[in-house]
């Protein structure tokens, strides 16, 4: 299964042919907005949540790949669990992105606190823009570090793909997700794919490139491509 996280940075009616040249199952994609899905032919067959008028966030199945039950409902802004099948299999995704206009720890650690039943229920795949970081750390006090949400997913068994597959430190991650502002002098690594390691086999993960995404004025965000295999054992 091929998962992509992508903040689309907006008008996603024009830049969906940069996603879909990327084969994905499933896209998490931040900043899009609901008529944009619409004039890409993908409203039907996604889940959007977001205020309305605005950007919101979407999970895009492709192929076989179904939305077959949504997840609770979670106050914090924004995250949207669903339950996919492609009939043969079942998988659950909860997709993510955090308001920067507000504290990103806290609304995860809560909406964590309210998904705990949703991610006990079966493998779950997060995925999505944090907009958070360990280099944030320094300016906040203990309870609102992203140190914190990523001790919480470790006791859930969930793995960030990228620094799994390259064996980075969270915070020391030479390629980045974000160029804030479409500046390259501004990097940042704050998307993220965290999986269930005893469930998935992880066979690659790769980011788009700067000169690709953000020097064109794609998106000021560059897509977490993320390859992943199930164990036999682990199918249902």
């Amino acid at each position: 299964m091929r998962l992509i996280s992508w903040n689309c940075c907006d008008a996603f009616e024009r830049k969906f042919g940069h996603l879909e040249r990327l084969r994905p199952d499933v896209a998490v994609i931040s900043e899009v907005r609901p008529e944009c899905l619409r004039s890409a032919a993908l409203l039907e067959r996604s889940i959007w949540i977001g205020d309305p008028g605005q950007k919101g966030l979407a999970i895009i199945p492709y192929g076989d790949w179904r939305i077959a039950a949504e997840g609770p409902k979670i106050a914090e802004k924004w995250f949207a669990p669903v339950r996919l099948s492609n009939g043969v299999e079942t998988l659950q995704i909860v997709g993510a992105w955090l308001d920067t206009n507000a504290d990103c720890v806290y609304p995860t650690l809560t909406a964590l606190d309210h998904l705990e039943s949703f991610l006990a229920a079966g493998p779950t795949i997060l995925a999505g823009d944090f907009n958070q970081s360990v280099v944030f750390d320094t300016r906040h006090r203990e309870g609102r570090r992203f140190q914190d949400v990523l001790e919480r997913l470790a006791r859930t068994q969930l793995a960030s793909a990228w620094h799994t597959h390259t064996g980075e430190a969270q915070g020391s991650e030479k390629s980045a997700t974000l160029y804030w502002r479409f500046d390259k002098d501004k990097p940042f690594h704050i998307d993220y794919v965290f999986y269930p390691a005893e469930v998935f086999d992880l066979v690659s993960v790769s980011l788009g490139t700067y000169e690709q995404y953000v020097e064109t004025k794609i998106s000021d965000h560059v897509p977490l491509i993320a390859d992943l295999v199930r164990r036999s054992a682990a199918i249902r």
